[in-house]
């Protein structure tokens, strides 16, 4: 046995259940899976391409891994939900890493809801060990059904220590997909699905050792995931409590639980994200619904311990305050030696819409600077400054331009929108890691001549605030499309001397 975090616990169960191929795009909190699959990862743009090229990949005999964060997942869920039905070959799993709390993304959200949306296996480990065996039972199980397997994961169930046992790795057969499918209706697919592998997918959820239960009592607790870590905490001390820990939470194993409710004259059911689990179930439990529990954020002890302090109550009321900046202490601005300062301060001087992205520039949109006036998604900011109703400006890294900005730019130019795009290009994805990004001024210039739209390259080091402030002026009522890339260095992933690209 070895003592090892939930990284490195995911690393070994991938490994050893014999991947050939890992995909997927960076970002927190998954990037450091990312970086110990360096041996067999294969980059993309976005995370749509990368879980086709993982389906490619299982589809023609090699198991494959797709990881993502929580957002990612929603770029790839085209070919997801298609996948469940379609079948896979190899297997093929799909991690996904969540951010309560929305530390560090755009939004909170739960990718369970995917698992019972395709209608496909969810795990959920609730710590290191479990995750080592989650993984390799999920790809087990997803070759054994042809489906994609969902895996869960948050940054603390990532970060916890354990003791795990690695099995010797076993080279699978290859396993390529059949072409039987094609027999079949598109509504057959579906068919086949709930008749032939949903009743498996069932009988799974209720037999697998993967779930535990330990402890005694009138009050029974139901978790899952990395809460099960903290209700272990919340009940060392307290007797008379039972506890079963969910690690596949879709589809639900009904009869268990249905036992497990008849056992206990109250039940809690704790879990991180949204509802999932105790909207599935069949009977009286308290939870999320009851107000028991927050429905947002990560869980805290001291949100265990009001539970079961108030578990005798049907209902109870919960009051809090909306966070602001101010109320959590964040500060997050552009870096005082950023080399697209005086671009920002430029912007922040023009009357016009400002369509930002995710990425460094979100750090725009909050004071002082107060630039950006929306912004949605990774490579959104042209598609959405496209929409404005004057026309205005997007404002995109390289890594989102070519994530799913390229696409709008195409649209734009094809369909003629009034839209000025900057794309700030500085060949790093500086604020997922310093992950090294393709050099994109090359296809912005083949799109313009293409279209005959009019293009800058400029060296942001090289212009003031002012020769800023002079270019989007001169350029406020351009018709059309106009396309500027703004060349600087990272500072902070490169020496001071290499501040300017050759």
């Amino acid at each position: 046995m070895v003592k090892i975090d939930g990284v490195n616990a995911l690393t070994y169960g991938i490994l050893d259940a014999g991947v050939g191929v890992a995909t997927g795009v960076i970002g927190y909190p998954i990037s450091e899976i990312i970086d110990n699959l360096k041996p067999i990862w294969i980059s993309t743009a976005n995370e749509k391409v990368a879980l086709d090229l993982a389906l490619g990949a299982s589809a023609s005999g090699t198991s494959s891994v797709f990881i993502a964060k929580h957002v990612g997942l929603n770029v790839a869920a085209d070919s997801l939900i298609t996948a469940a039905t379609h079948g896979v070959g190899a297997g093929l799993v799909i991690i996904a890493g969540d951010d309560p709390g929305a530390k560090l993304s755009q939004n909170e959200q739960d990718s369970r809801y995917y698992g019972k949306l395709a209608e496909i296996p969810v795990f959920e480990p609730h710590s290191a060990r479990n995750a080592y065996d989650c993984a390799l039972r999920a790809f087990k199980l997803s070759e054994q059904l042809s489906v994609p397997v969902i895996m869960r994961v948050t940054s603390r169930l990532l970060n916890t220590e354990g003791y795990v046992e690695r099995v010797p790795f076993e080279s699978l057969p290859d396993k390529r997909i059949g072409k039987s499918v094609w027999n079949l209706t598109l509504l057959g697919r579906h068919q086949d699905l709930l008749k032939n592998k949903y009743p498996k997918m069932l009988e799974f959820a209720e037999t697998t050792e993967l779930n535990e239960e330990n402890g005694t009592g009138v009050i029974g607790i139901i978790s899952t995931g990395f809460a099960s870590t903290v209700v272990d905490d919340a009940i060392e001390r307290r007797s008379e409590v039972a506890h079963l820990k969910l690690a596949i939470v879709n589809p639900l194993c009904q009869r268990r639980v249905d036992s497990f409710l008849k056992d206990h004259d109250r039940v809690l059911v704790i879990e991180e994200g949204a509802p999932l689990v105790e909207e599935s179930i069949r009977g009286k439990v308290l939870g999320k619904l009851s107000g028991h529990l927050p429905r947002f954020g990560e869980l805290t002890l001291d949100d265990v311990n009001r539970a079961l302090n108030y578990v005798g109550a049907d209902c109870i009321s919960t009051q809090f305050e909306v966070e602001t900046l101010e109320s959590r202490h964040y500060k997050a601005e552009i870096c005082e030696d950023c080399p697209f300062l005086p671009f920002y301060h430029a912007l922040a001087k023009i009357d016009e819409m400002i369509a930002g992205d995710m990425g460094c520039i979100i750090r725009s949109a909050s004071p002082p600077l107060n630039v950006i006036d929306v912004a949605y998604s990774l490579g959104s900011a042209i598609g959405v400054a496209s929409g404005f109703e004057n026309g205005g400006i997007a404002v995109l890294g390289d890594f989102a331009f070519l994530h799913s900005g390229v696409v709008a730019l195409i649209s734009a130019l094809v369909f003629k929108r009034n839209v000025k795009v900057f794309v700030l290009e500085n060949r790093i994805s500086a604020i997922t890691g310093g992950q090294q990004t393709p050099v994109v001024s090359d296809l912005v210039g083949a799109l313009c001549r293409n279209y005959g739209i009019s293009y800058k390259i400029v060296n942001a080091i090289e212009m003031a605030e002012e020769s800023f402030e002079n270019l989007l002026r001169t350029t406020k009522n351009s018709k059309g499309a106009f396309v500027v890339v703004v060349r600087a260095s990272c500072p902070k992933y490169s020496k001071p001397s290499q501040n300017a690209h050759a």
